[in-house]
């Protein structure tokens, strides 16, 4: 089976129908609708844990910001409400980035306030074809028609494993959701870890230490339980 959302839907009632007395025994309740609510529900989960801990898996292409009040709020795009980690700049191309402070400073260039950034003093600012924002956001609610947004493919295990562990939750006893809790606490210690020392040594080839490259390090994190 594939990672996609289809492939997803198929493996997820797949797992939910073994064994003895698990709640898939009644079949009509279990739907493609059904599951795809439960896979939907469990990848907003997953961006919402990992985003803001491995920010450059989950970031986009900056995007640009609008005003619909003279400069003195702009919101993101589509009603996008960003978490984690957020650059913002004056222009997409060349433009300089732009840092949050406090309302009160009025010299300097914007406060976060939720699902937009306010110019401090609430003053009016204009930009030349600006401000633009690189984000985390939660995704578009997986369907049918909606591919999973987590990359690469492999790491939507965790939205199976997720899944299961939500369907378990409510089975009414039916079905324990502690396997499928190990399982996605596994997976997620193991694309945490690839995520977060991806680009550890970007710009430093072959940096060495007195132990060593520097990735020999994970075995250590990995023994002490730090990954």
């Amino acid at each position: 089976m594939s990672w996609t959302s289809a492939g997803l839907k198929d493996r997820f009632l797949t797992y939910l129908g073994r064994g003895t007395g698990w709640i898939m025994e009644a079949d009509e309740l279990w739907t493609d609708t059904r599951a795809y609510l439960f896979l939907a529900d469990a990848q907003e989960s997953v961006v919402a844990e990992l985003a803001p801990i491995a920010p450059n898996a989950f970031i986009g292409a900056p995007q640009q910001l609008v005003t619909s009040d003279g400069g003195r709020t702009y919101t993101y795009p589509g009603g996008a409400y960003p978490f984690g980690h957020v650059e913002v700049y004056a222009q997409e191309t060349g433009g300089r980035t732009l840092y949050a402070t406090s309302y009160g400073n009025s010299s300097g260039d914007f406060v976060f306030e939720g699902a937009l950034i306010r110019t401090p003093g609430n003053r009016q600012r204009s930009y030349t074809s600006g401000p633009w924002a690189r984000y985390a956001a939660i995704p578009a609610r997986l369907s049918a028609s909606v591919e999973p947004s987590i990359a690469p493919d492999a790491a939507r295990e965790r939205i199976l494993f997720k899944a299961l562990e939500l369907a378990a939750e409510v089975s009414g006893g039916a079905m324990d959701p502690t396997p499928w809790a190990t399982k996605y606490a596994q997976a997620r210690q193991r694309w945490v870890t690839l995520w977060q020392t991806q680009y550890q040594s970007a710009g430093m080839v072959a940096l060495t230490t007195p132990n060593g490259p520097w990735w020999l390090g994970l075995e250590a994190m990995n023994d002490a339980g730090l990954s």
